[in-house]
């Protein structure tokens, strides 16, 4: 490793970090940049929790970092989805007072909150990615529902972003929210990025007269799935195949199981994926959707990490308006529709009427795109300049 002992050290605080499984994208940014940033040879921290859905919890080493990178895992034996346990005070305090400045990923979960209080207990400075947490939607969406958490927001969540050196936003769309409510705050945008050697450019599937489209995320209501599933069945032609990743509980995930076994071998269900479960269904699509606020979820969402995957991977992407994702078509990348019914309908058809070699030119596109802008490293290090204060 380089030598770095002039450079500030810096600890990572996240509630759930990969290969923890079931708990979305967060998990698998943070590991990302834990993993530039180790093979950059900064010094660093990481304090998670243990918890993996289904899964027995992680332990340090299968997250992967070198030796040298303190690796903190407390157990999460309450609640495992908001990574509470009886370690997890006593570690997140220690990361924080430890380290020289902090990088928060996450925002509204305890560990998360935890570690902005403490950072401002021990006159830290520290970075926020807030993921999607203050998109509008989302906001709108507590604020409704979630009388509670909206509490949560106004006394622990705001006050302490307030008092971040900088927010980090992955979009712009995500940076004019998080401006809406605390304007006076530093916004950086950054992207989430992937190791593009991990995500090699795939053949084209050979053309067989159906058009096989890939999605991959949570079944729950803001991901849009449930009702894109109801359009796709409604236009789908002979040959054409729905390929569906991803796990969830409640009445949504059951009528979507419901729903998809009324299509027979036509509708697929994967269930949760490791990234190279992903490469292969992505291997098997000629498109991947990102279907986010279709339907009563309302748009929450801002960037879903399989958009830079299926690009990198060469695979034309179809997302719903209001996203990070406004420009696909503009870049020749994908197609954008409005999150309604009528929506996901034009672009089924849309996309229906491309002809092969046109769904390739937009793969090769996005993967165009996806090195131009997502490559890990020079996001990562860019990241690594905000957080230590060498921007």
């Amino acid at each position: 490793m380089k030598n770095q002992l002039n450079q500030p050290r810096v600890a990572i605080v996240v509630t759930h970090i990969a290969p923890a499984a079931g708990y979305g994208g967060i998990a698998e940014a943070t590991a990302r940049v834990a993993e530039a940033w180790a093979a950059a040879g900064h010094p660093f921290s990481l304090c998670a929790s243990d918890a993996s859905d289904g899964t027995p919890p992680l332990r340090s080493a299968d997250v992967g970092l070198p030796a040298a990178i303190p690796v903190h895992l407390y157990h999460a034996q309450l609640w495992r989805r908001w990574g509470l346990g009886a370690g997890a005070i006593p570690a997140i305090l220690r990361a924080c007072r430890r380290a020289e400045a902090v990088y928060v990923s996450g925002v509204g979960t305890w560990p998360t909150s935890l570690a902005g209080l403490a950072c401002r207990l021990f006159r830290r400075p520290f970075v926020v990615a807030v993921h999607g947490g203050l998109m509008p939607g989302h906001v709108d969406h507590i604020r409704r529902s979630k009388p509670l958490k909206w509490l949560f927001y106004r006394w622990i969540t705001l006050p302490t972003l307030a008092a971040a050196q900088a927010v980090h936003a992955t979009s712009r769309v995500e940076a004019d929210g998080v401006r809406a409510l605390l304007p006076a705050v530093p916004v950086t945008v950054l992207p989430n990025a992937i190791d593009l050697t991990d995500w090699p450019v795939l053949p084209p599937r050979p053309p067989d007269g159906g058009l096989v489209i890939g999605y991959v995320g949570r079944l729950s209501p803001e991901k849009g799935i449930l009702p894109f599933l109801r359009v796709w069945l409604d236009t789908r032609r002979p040959g054409d195949r729905l390929l569906i990743a991803g796990s969830g509980g409640g009445t949504y995930a059951a009528e979507l199981v419901r729903l998809a076994a009324t299509a027979g071998k036509a509708v697929e269900l994967r269930g949760y994926l490791k990234p190279d479960g992903v490469r292969r269904l992505l291997a098997e699509c000629d498109a991947v959707v990102l279907p986010s606020g279709l339907g009563d979820g309302g748009l929450r969402e801002n960037f879903g990490n399989v958009v830079v995957e299926a690009m990198a991977c060469g695979r034309p992407v179809l997302a719903t308006r209001g996203m990070a994702w406004d420009d696909l078509e503009e870049t020749g990348a994908g197609l954008v529709f409005s999150p309604d019914g009528a929506g996901a309908r034009e672009i089924l058809q849309r996309t229906q009427s491309l002809a092969p070699e046109r769904l390739v030119a937009m793969g090769l596109a996005g993967r165009r795109l996806a090195e131009s802008w997502f490559a890990v490293a020079p996001v990562a290090d860019r990241l690594w300049r905000l957080v230590a204060g060498r921007d």
